[in-house]
């Protein structure tokens, strides 16, 4: 080997590691994601009982209930649930959740940060 190539290799090496290290760490991490429910809310009660229970689901960050427009936002970390998981618990509390594709869109927009 010619001189200074070891060093060479061990910096590459190490360089190497560390980006392995950056991109399992952005995986693990997880996203946050928004999604909008359609929930059939009759009362102040329903608005109660869901942030009660799905509030503190696994991996959901924020929630916010629209007792009017009978939607439910929900923002969660991908890694940790997902919205089929959703669907199921707010179905346990005798609620179907269906996704308003239009107002999730819209809220991801308006999370999404300004450039």
């Amino acid at each position: 080997m010619p001189p200074g190539s070891y060093t060479i290799m061990k910096k590459l090496m190490m360089a190497l590691v560390l980006c392995l290290m950056s991109i399992s760490m952005a995986f693990a991490k997880g996203e946050k994601q928004v999604v909008v429910f359609d929930v059939d809310l009759h009362c102040a009660g329903c608005v109660t009982k869901i942030e009660k229970n799905i509030a503190f689901e696994k991996g959901v960050k924020d929630l916010v209930c629209n007792l009017d427009e009978k939607t439910v936002v929900v923002v969660f970390d991908n890694s940790k649930t997902d919205i089929k998981t959703l669907q199921t618990a707010f179905a346990k509390l005798g609620k179907s959740a269906k996704v308003n594709a239009k107002k999730t869109e819209a809220a991801v927009k308006a999370a999404a940060p300004k450039k």
